[in-house]
């Protein structure tokens, strides 16, 4: 299976590519094959590239070179290289992987390359139906959620006791929250800029409350399940893609997309007496559990095994 990956920083919608690339090279019978476009990126970029995409020599190729019956994988403007490749009219089998509402935007590059035919993988179901709303998409529509590699903390007694602020997607809101912590005397860290993944990870270990800012839109949003996943009290917002996994009251709070809001739902949070934040950690760690990365993989990897017939019927 041939993938491409124009790779200048590390985002969700890289992190779910690499997991796909994954999946491919765990398969009997399948070997996945990544050329790399756009400027070399600096050192800590290739060792994170390298981390992502951990690929013998013998996987990288200079372009895609399918063979009958080898598969191309295809993701956000990925069509732009198959264009540019002269590959377009290939009958090869297309997976498409749709990691955005925006798809359906109405006028927007990603939404033209739906009439292109694919055998196309939802990441949450609000996406499959954005896209099949438009009655444009070319072939079937499959509904995989996205799966998080982070382990399942268990362990509701850790020692935590701050409030740590994910707020590189929305950097005024989560300023104008930091504000309001401020007055209202909570020990608190907002991340404002783009970390490592280690270390935005390890922010979760040792937060009581994580505080996961997304844009008004996204597709899942893997960093407020991430957060349950670490035993972190969750709160964040609507985006429409997470509605299949935030539960507001139930796995997490989901506030309203305003300071005031997001500060009275991050006291509540921090405010929990010990049996209601065991309720609710153990509720978002079965959250956690019911999107493995090991449950995506095996979702994939059954299509996979159907994929020509998947293919013939696009």
């Amino acid at each position: 299976m041939w993938f491409h990956r124009d790779y200048q920083r590390l985002t969700g919608g890289h992190l779910k590519h690499a997991h796909y690339f994954d999946h491919v090279a765990r398969l009997a019978g399948f070997a996945p094959r990544l050329v790399l476009g756009g400027p070399v990126p600096s050192a800590e970029l290739e060792r994170e590239r390298l981390e992502l995409w951990p690929v013998p020599r013998e996987g990288l190729a200079p372009a895609w070179a399918p063979a009958p019956g080898d598969v191309l994988f295809l993701a956000g403007t990925d069509w732009r290289y198959l264009d540019s490749a002269g590959l377009a009219e290939r009958n090869n089998p297309r997976i498409n992987l749709i990691q955005h509402v925006r798809h359906a935007h109405a006028g927007s590059e990603l939404r033209g390359y739906l009439a292109q035919r694919a055998i196309r993988i939802c990441v949450s179901a609000q996406v499959a139906e954005a896209i099949s709303a438009t009655g444009e998409v070319a072939g079937p529509v499959i509904t995989i959620p996205n799966g998080v590699d982070v382990a399942v903390e268990r362990d509701l007694q850790s020692a935590r006791d701050a409030i740590f602020i994910a707020g590189y997607k929305r950097p005024a809101l989560a300023a104008s929250l930091s504000r309001h912590l401020t007055v209202a005397g909570l020990p608190h860290r907002a991340q404002i800029d783009f970390a490592p993944r280690r270390t935005f990870l390890e922010s979760f270990d040792r937060s009581l409350v994580a505080v996961c800012l997304p844009r008004r839109e996204e597709g899942f949003y893997l960093p407020a399940l991430e957060a349950m996943a670490s035993g972190c009290v969750t709160v964040t917002l609507d985006c429409i893609g997470n509605r299949g996994f935030a539960k507001h009251g139930v796995n997490c709070f989901v506030a309203e997309d305003d300071a005031g809001s997001l500060a009275r739902a991050v006291q509540a949070a921090y405010a929990m007496s010990a049996r209601e934040r065991a309720a609710m950690l153990a509720s978002a760690a079965d959250t956690a559990a019911a999107h493995s990365l090991d449950g995506e993989r095996r979702r994939f990897h059954a299509l996979l095994q159907d994929v020509d017939d998947w293919w013939r019927a696009a």
